[in-house]
């Protein structure tokens, strides 16, 4: 189905895909695939981008994938007491 230059019908359409129970707030490439299979307007790509760049919901809950931080690296070994102090916090 082709959708005219409506952008609140736009608007609405990319919230359906995106926050129905099926879409569940995931990410461009899988909502742009499900808007393909229904809907098409110029700029399609685009308007799924932008929509998902704007999703708060989406940005707070999407995975890290930043690279790996690697291993802990020793501290010097001060040569007096109470020199330096420090704490590491080891998580996950």
């Amino acid at each position: 189905m082709v959708v005219g230059l409506d952008e609140v019908l736009r608007s609405k359409i990319l919230q359906w895909v995106h926050t129905s129970p099926q879409g569940d707030h995931s990410g461009r490439d899988a909502t742009l695939k499900r808007l393909k299979q229904l809907f098409y307007w110029k700029g399609l790509a685009k308007s799924v981008h932008n929509y998902i760049r704007n999703c708060t919901i989406y940005q707070a809950c999407k995975y890290d994938n930043s690279a790996y931080p690697g291993l802990l690296q020793p501290l010097l070994v001060p040569e007096d007491v109470w020199v330096d102090i420090s704490m590491d916090f080891i998580e996950g």
